[in-house]
């Protein structure tokens, strides 16, 4: 499913809490893990055509030598992970170097590269900001056109915990076949993490995966107060709907291989919804389709994903369902191209 995990980094520890994340997903999906490090002479510098020779070549040299230990950490603890299971096979873990325009060079890469799931940290070297993600990350995700995972470098792991773990997985349904689509990887992630815990499971513990979906009332275009014929017609329609939700949720948790619980929450918005329940059911991971039932493919992703990516406090992997083929491109991007620039 996931054959190659592309990992950038930048030197720095904030993008390196992706890692972990990764070697995660390696271990249940057998997956290797790609390293990349894109090293920009314009960065710091007011002329890139100035940039010393001999630093230069001093900056990739630390930068080889970074990447190798990294490489060699990760490598020991996937390797260690094997030798408890004998039937993880062994992960190949790989780095490379690139030079230029950090955004552009990953997305590159990365198709270059055939690489199945890029895992990114919210934050890097620039430290962080207002912004819930850097310019390098927000410029990533918004071409990549492939699944990715973003880790809120915000999020500390806690003290002592030797492994990421995923207790509980949150899967936002809207009813579209779409959503439906990372239904598979949620509940691949939590099968997997119940049978590499060595702990007894506590039978007082919530399920691993939360479905849920939320209901919005229909929206009138007049003033409130609403006439009482629509009032009654706008809450007859809502009991229908909730009846109709809750069998289509029975009948998914009834085809899901792991233990879950579904939630119906009536809510005039959906993203803050999402978002409220995501905190209050400690939820770690949060898995969403790129496009729902409303999505257009013109965008890389619908309105709802495209709100938790930006703004959301917890980890997020989205699925892609746009292969890069059917992706229009913007005129930015022709007048680049055109221009001589990537």
């Amino acid at each position: 499913m996931f054959n190659r995990i592309l990992v950038p980094l930048d030197g720095s520890a904030l993008a390196e809490r992706a890692i972990p994340h990764a070697e995660l997903f390696a271990r249940i999906f057998h997956s290797d893990i790609v390293l990349l490090q894109v090293l920009d002479p314009a960065l710091g510098q007011t002329d890139p055509s100035a940039c010393d020779p001999l630093k230069w070549q001093i900056i990739k040299t630390e930068a080889e030598i970074y990447l190798q230990g990294i490489t060699e950490q990760i490598r020991k603890t996937l390797g260690e992970k094997s030798l408890i299971n004998k039937e993880i096979e062994t992960n190949r873990v790989e780095y490379y170097i690139r030079e230029g325009k950090i955004a552009e060079n990953i997305v590159d890469f990365a198709h270059s590269e055939n690489i199945d799931l890029i895992t990114i940290s919210t934050h890097g070297a620039g430290g962080f900001s207002r912004w819930n993600m850097n310019s390098i990350t927000q410029k990533v995700v918004s071409m990549i056109y492939l699944p990715v995972l973003i880790v809120r470098s915000f999020d500390l792991p806690q003290m002592n915990e030797p492994i990421i773990q995923y207790n509980r997985i949150m899967l936002p349904i809207d009813g579209s076949r779409r959503a439906e689509w990372a239904m598979s990887i949620g509940a691949e992630l939590a099968k997997s993490e119940i049978s590499t815990n060595d702990l007894p499971i506590n039978p007082n513990e919530k399920p691993k995966i939360l479905l849920l979906t939320v209901i919005r009332r229909p929206e009138f275009p007049i003033p409130e107060p609403f006439p009482v014929e629509i009032s009654q017609l706008s809450e007859q329609l809502v009991n229908i709907c909730y009846d109709a939700v809750n069998k289509y949720l029975a009948e998914l948790k009834d085809r899901l291989p792991v233990a879950c619980e579904t939630r119906i929450i009536e809510s005039s918005s959906i993203v803050s919804a999402i978002h409220d329940q995501a905190e209050q059911q400690n939820i770690d991971l949060v898995v969403f389709c790129a496009h729902g039932y409303s999505g257009q493919f013109n965008y890389p992703y619908g309105s709802v994903t495209r709100n938790y990516l930006e703004f959301g406090s917890k980890s997020v992997l989205i699925i892609q369902d746009t292969p890069l083929s059917q992706v229009k491109p913007s005129l930015a991007q022709i007048a680049a191209e055109k221009s001589g620039r990537r």
